[in-house]
């Protein structure tokens, strides 16, 4: 037995939980408000990466109208969570978006501009895929619009995306979002309460091989 206990709090910090989604995801959306809520409470690290739905799935593509079990899904949910999440009438072109988040990464602004793009398109109901609303979420976080549009145009990280894609496949993380409790996929959005329990059941779990139980 160690004679020191580790401490669970500053074991959860280094809890990095990677998440894969998509920004035209209603679900992802309704994950987003969810995590945000917990990751503070919890000190968990969400990792979000992400991947178009449409480089998933070659049935679904940008412009697209959502089909019918897509809003009943997502309205389903929305009503267990108590996220209200309004669905796009076609499905969003998130590909820019997406790679505009890894830009943002590198520029230290992920979060900001991440919380950015979701309430755009979920909660101004703004067509993230157009290169001006972009723009505007760019600069409102601090990005060179002119230059973060060249970077988008010039597709910079259209092969981090492409990795992402292969981790997800490895993981076999095909839904979104996909949660990642270590090699473990978890996939969708779950009440508050439930989502709260699988986190500190994770952190436990670190924890404890942290202290080397």
């Amino acid at each position: 037995m160690l004679g020191l206990r580790c401490s669970l709090e500053a074991l959860a910090m280094q809890v990095i939980v990677p998440i894969y989604f998509d920004y035209a995801s209603a679900l992802c959306y309704i994950a987003w408000r969810i995590v945000g809520e917990l990751q503070h409470e919890l000190s968990i690290v969400p990792l979000w990466k992400g991947v178009p739905i449409s480089m998933r799935d070659r049935r679904i593509l940008p412009g697209q109208p959502v089909a019918a079990a897509q809003r009943l899904k997502v309205a389903m949910v929305a009503a267990e969570t108590g996220v209200r999440a309004p669905v796009p009438v076609r499905w969003l072109d998130s590909r820019a978006a997406l790679e505009g988040a890894e830009l943002a990464r590198e520029a230290g602004v992920f979060e900001p501009y991440h919380a950015a793009v979701f309430r755009a398109a979920f909660e101004a109901e703004q067509d993230i895929g157009r290169p001006a609303v972009l723009a505007y979420l760019a600069a409102g976080v601090g990005l060179e619009p002119r230059r973060f549009l060249a970077d988008l145009s010039a597709r910079k990280m259209a092969a981090r995306l492409e990795a992402h894609k292969r981790e997800a496949d490895e993981f076999s993380a095909l839904g979104y979002p996909t949660f990642m409790f270590g090699c473990h996929p978890f996939i969708g959005i779950q009440h508050i309460e439930t989502m709260r329990l699988l986190f500190r059941r994770f952190i436990e779990l670190r924890a404890a091989e942290g202290c080397g139980h």
